[in-house]
């Protein structure tokens, strides 16, 4: 008889079967070992700062929603840029594109984030934030259209982009955060 594989193209049976393994090897045990890790800590670091600022007056109800606020749009950002991580490399094998071809793609990309990088912080602060954090979501937009095409020009276009991008997103949704969070005049041990 036929499984639930027999009617799957081969990459996404592969691709399932890989997860599994990791899922239930010692890889997998070990990741979720760091993830009740973490939990743990930072669960242990609010509990401690509740003790260590005992009697101090703490972030108020408009400082919280600032701060939700925040966190809720550079969360999404973040979810944008990693939800495609994974399946990159198998969408450029798919295209029929050679693993050192493929490298070459990954090392634009990662070459236009650290040489853009050094700037991004120092162009946020000349065009401002907003502007940066829309040129952010204009560009990986773009660098996230060109990996319908086949061509390999057009793919490096996009990895450039997506590398100036991901620049944008370490650097200007931070530096947005710390000057706003100074203009309100906030306690700087808030943030």
């Amino acid at each position: 008889g036929r499984t639930h594989t027999d009617f799957t193209p081969r990459s996404t049976s592969r691709v399932a079967s890989a997860m599994t393994s990791v899922m239930f090897s010692g890889w997998g045990a070990a990741f979720g070992g760091c993830v009740a890790a973490a939990a743990a800590l930072t669960y242990k670091s609010y509990a401690t700062a509740g003790e260590k600022y005992a009697g101090q007056v703490g972030p108020d109800a408009e400082f919280r929603a600032f701060q939700r606020t925040y966190l809720i749009v550079y969360y999404l950002a973040m979810l944008a840029d990693w939800l495609q991580g994974p399946y990159v490399y198998a969408l450029y094998a798919s295209y029929g594109f050679s693993s050192h071809d493929i490298a070459v793609l990954f090392v634009g990309g990662f070459g236009s984030s650290m040489i853009f990088g050094t700037f991004a912080g120092a162009a946020a602060d000349r065009v401002g934030r907003k502007t940066c954090g829309l040129l952010y979501a204009a560009l990986y937009i773009a660098s996230c259209v060109t990996k319908h095409f086949k061509d390999y020009n057009m793919l490096m276009v996009g990895r450039v982009l997506g590398g100036i991008a991901t620049s944008l997103l370490f650097s200007t949704f931070e530096s947005w955060l710390l000057c706003e969070h100074n203009a309100r005049g906030d306690d700087p041990q808030w943030i």
